[in-house]
């Protein structure tokens, strides 16, 4: 583990499940643009595990989801949907009313399950999404999962893999 600020210690990313949100595959903005594809270069080369969640499946299987990251998520790890147990159930409600505030719930239902399924299967969760972003201590609390940009990432990966090399 890496030793960071405020006693908290991150996981090395090369040694737990690192999840990608769709809108991380692809975002449409600098740094995170080049960032995201380093991401998935290194999960290419099997230097890390980036695993989709299931329900990120079913974005990714949108119609207007590009052709090359259809292609690529084909080829990751994805979690099963399975029964929750009633503290799990719990647990993704709150994650979505931390997430919907006061707007649509059925909005905010597939980003619920994502973070839930990153926290549930300890791993990083790792959107351009802001709106979870700006409430990620907060689900981090809730769900386990540590929430990062595609930039943030990056910057832990390479950290530990300079400090544990």
């Amino acid at each position: 583990m890496q030793r960071v600020p405020f006693g908290r210690n991150l996981l090395d990313p090369r040694r737990t499940n690192n999840f990608l949100d769709s809108c991380a595959f692809d975002p449409k903005y600098a740094p995170e643009d080049d960032a995201a594809q380093q991401i998935r270069a290194l999960g290419n080369d099997r230097q890390v595990n980036l695993v989709l969640t299931h329900s990120n499946q079913k974005e990714i299987d949108h119609p207007n989801t590009p052709a090359d990251v259809k292609r690529e998520a084909a080829g990751m790890i994805y979690t099963i949907e399975t029964s929750l147990n009633l503290d799990e159930v719990a647990r993704r409600n709150q994650i979505h009313a931390v997430l919907t505030g006061s707007g649509k719930p059925e909005k905010y239902a597939a980003d619920a399950a994502h973070v839930f399924e990153a926290g549930k299967y300890v791993g990083y969760f790792i959107t351009a999404d802001q709106r979870i972003l700006g409430k990620r201590e907060e689900l981090r609390r809730l769900s386990g999962a540590t929430i990062f940009t595609p930039g943030e990432w990056l910057k832990v990966f390479h950290e530990a893999a300079n400090t544990n090399s």
